[in-house]
């Protein structure tokens, strides 16, 4: 028998329509209804997916009858250090709905630390009540590569490259997602070395980001050093006209390239020891979080490890510090900012 569509509510910025809908199509979601944290969009994004609008995103968490909130902007949701926003959350897994989001939230160490986060209630975090989507470990490709490193071997280097257009997610997202990566297949840095660019920088212009990832937009680049001499490199960006995400693993195995269509190892002899290609998808962002979705929604579907919040957040905080001081910094302070709060 094949399941109900999951009856879904989204929170997203008027430029995000379209690729809500096409998500919904492929995920085979509900859209209900639909709203914004634009002041006074609500309207509008519902009515551009033909839905009815909801003006309180703690409302529905709190008391709507669907089977998801996917929130793929949370305008200032996450920032309150009330503790409202998280409480807001644990209702809703309470009540058993599943809550989704495109953006990290919360976006800095400091709303983690005192928003009420990381409070266990009931033996488990509000935190943990939300899902990053999409995270690269569980794609079906990425996973499918990394799959193999039982048999590759350790990682000496890693190269990973996070690139999408703006109602994709913000350049924050994209960072969250790689330090994530990073994080699942080397552990903590010792020391993040990052440069940003604005989306409209120009010569003599030098723009510096904020002090959280949430709203971050432009292109960054960060070095990432281990305390075991291992390092990884990190690319990412909201305006690259394109979604790609990719990783490049080097070490005694070889070279394993991996992206959303497939993988290739090449042992280091230069000879392809493995593939896999998938078919190319015309618009790769819709597709990868729809599957992301669907995971998510599949009760047969194997439970992923959860994210550590703490250890992610410390490292893109980290890495727009460097951004600022323009020197090398390490996400031990950042995360004693968070244990100490």
């Amino acid at each position: 028998m094949t399941p109900a569509p999951a009856k879904t509510i989204v929170w997203l910025r008027p430029e995000q329509a379209e690729m809500v809908r096409t998500v919904a199509d492929v995920a085979g979601l509900e859209l209900v209804s639909a709203g914004s944290s634009d002041r006074g969009r609500a309207g509008e994004v519902a009515k551009a997916l033909g839905v009815e609008p909801v003006d309180d995103l703690r409302t529905v968490l709190t008391r709507a009858s669907v089977d998801l909130v996917w929130i793929a902007s949370p305008g200032e949701f996450g920032t309150d250090h009330a503790g409202q926003d998280a409480a807001a959350i644990a209702a809703a897994r309470s009540r058993g709905l599943r809550v989704a989001t495109l953006e990290p939230i919360p976006a800095a160490a400091l709303d983690l630390a005192h928003g009420g986060w990381l409070r266990n209630q009931t033996g488990s975090r509000a935190i943990d009540a939300l899902q990053f989507v999409p995270l690269a470990r569980c794609s079906t490709a990425l996973r499918e590569a990394t799959d193999l490193l039982e048999s590759y071997g350790p990682i000496r280097s890693l190269a990973i490259e996070s690139l999408c257009r703006p109602e994709h997610g913000s350049l924050g997202a994209r960072l969250f997602g790689a330090m994530e990566l990073a994080l699942t297949l080397i552990g903590v840095p010792d020391v993040v070395d990052a440069a940003f660019v604005a989306p409209a920088a120009t010569t003599g212009l030098h723009a510096l980001p904020s002090e959280s990832l949430r709203a971050l937009s432009g292109d960054l680049t960060a070095n990432l050093r281990f305390p075991d001499g291992r390092a990884a490199s990190i690319f990412a960006s909201d305006h690259a006209g394109t979604w790609r995400r990719s990783i490049t693993l080097l070490g005694p195995g070889g070279r394993l390239h991996a992206t959303e269509q497939g993988f290739v190892w090449t042992g280091p002899d230069g000879a392809v020891l493995d593939e896999h290609r998938r078919a190319d998808r015309p618009d790769a962002a819709p597709a990868t979080v729809a599957e992301s979705l669907a995971r998510m929604l599949d009760p047969a579907a194997p439970s992923d490890p959860p994210v550590d919040h703490e250890a992610v957040l410390a490292m893109g905080q980290t890495a727009l510090l460097s951004c600022r001081t323009g020197q090398p910094e390490s996400p031990a302070m950042i995360r004693r900012m968070i244990e100490v709060s």
